[in-house]
């Protein structure tokens, strides 16, 4: 859903400072405006948290602030994640130490190979990015490649969102406004557009699925969001861009064909990224990335690649959404929190060609296994709604 340039610089490029068995996922929200407890807004929300909640179950506690305010034009909803700074020295073992499935066990095997760095950790991982200006501010464009292979800020740290570090066993901090309430994310939806609040019996032709976006946004705040769109947006960027840690822990697994050829991941802008838990193959039949609203694709990189009218979305973390199109979650959407450091309730590898609409999500939380439906057909019965994705509108990260 689309990730806007203010949300980018204020909450995914933080300034570099120099050198057992799990129960379940609680999520409190907070109310900031509009969804009051009792109201079909506060209840939508706890559909979608409390799907969450079912599916992840790492014994961890976060707090996301929910709201309602004016966003931009085609924008259905925003989020703005929490972030720390975090070492590459101190997140690979932490992948490593936290998974406990057969994903887990290849990403641990497959994490990227590192270089010394003179930064906290002591470690760097190198990545084809695009080409920055002479004086390192922006990139530059037209675009270019280049290898980025210095060990500086952008390669040593990385921008983490606090309910993924909780995830990985790093204590977070919060600091400013934020020292007291603790908050890992604020998600703020618009009040512009009419939103069907209840999936179960279809979605009304004239509103958006509800219960579909929170999944989605709730998503974004727990670690799906890339430092490509950081890059994207800031092209002027006054500033050296490899003084920040800048990317985030789900980039590691960004990857492309030319990337794999040299060994590195793929940080570009445009491109054709796609998501690897080997660094040597794509995960799935398709896992590809959007590349970029402002030089890439023309939608956030903190998502998949945005589905052709009338096809299946890759997962809920499509960037759009239409008007009377009910959301599905997929078993490809699962295995990316799988692999940046959250347990899933299932094996995701064995059950990789799932997919359920969000009236299950409201309705029982997450289906077993056994019980999931393949919904292909069911996805093409809305067709007319698909059809109608010229006017669809867009959620940010």
């Amino acid at each position: 859903m689309r990730l806007k340039t203010a949300l980018a610089l204020a909450s995914a490029m933080t300034a570099i400072v120099g050198a057992s068995s799990a129960t379940a996922l609680t999520i409190e929200l907070r109310n900031t405006g509009g969804a009051e407890v009792g109201t079909q807004a506060r209840a939508g929300f706890e559909v979608a948290a409390h799907f969450w909640e079912k599916v992840i179950t790492n014994d961890v506690s976060v707090k996301f602030n929910v709201g309602f305010q004016q966003l931009g034009a085609g924008i259905l909803g925003s989020t703005g994640s929490t972030t720390n700074v975090a070492y590459v020295g101190n997140v690979f073992p932490a992948l490593q130490g936290a998974g406990n499935s057969a994903l887990d066990a290849i990403v641990a095997a497959n994490l990227p190979t590192t270089r010394a760095s003179p930064f906290i950790g002591g470690e760097a991982i190198d990545a084809l990015v695009s080409g920055a200006k002479s004086n390192g501010t922006g990139v530059q464009t037209p675009l270019t490649t280049r290898l980025d292979n210095d060990a500086s800020g952008n390669n040593s740290a990385f921008s983490a969102n606090t309910s993924l570090l909780k995830a990985l066993g790093i204590t977070p901090t919060y600091t400013g406004a934020n020292a007291a309430i603790q908050a890992d994310g604020s998600i703020t939806f618009s009040n512009q557009f009419a939103f069907d609040f209840d999936p179960t019996d279809g979605i009304d032709a004239t509103s958006f699925d509800f219960v579909g976006v929170a999944i989605h946004e709730i998503g974004h705040a727990l670690g799906f969001r890339s430092g490509v769109d950081v890059y994207d947006a800031n092209s002027n960027f006054a500033g050296n861009l490899n003084d920040f840690a800048i990317m985030s822990i789900w980039d590691i697994f960004r990857y492309s064909d030319q990337s794999i050829a040299l060994g590195v991941n793929d940080w570009r802008i445009g491109g054709t990224p796609y998501f690897s838990i080997d660094g040597q193959t794509m995960y799935g039949a398709d896992s590809r990335f959007s590349t970029g609203a402002t030089l890439g694709n023309g939608r956030q990189a903190s998502h998949w690649l945005d589905s052709a009218a009338g096809q299946p979305q890759l997962g809920i973390l499509d960037p759009t959404s239409a008007r009377g199109q009910q959301q599905e979650i997929t078993s490809l959407d699962l295995a990316a929190y799988d692999a940046m450091g959250w347990n899933i309730a299932f094996d995701v590898m064995a059950q990789d060609h799932r997919r359920f609409s969000t009236a299950n999500a409201h309705s029982a939380g997450i289906p077993e296994p056994a019980t999931w439906a393949l919904m292909i057909g069911g996805f093409f019965g809305l067709g007319g709604a698909l059809r109608r994705r010229s006017a669809q509108a867009r959620a940010a990260a």
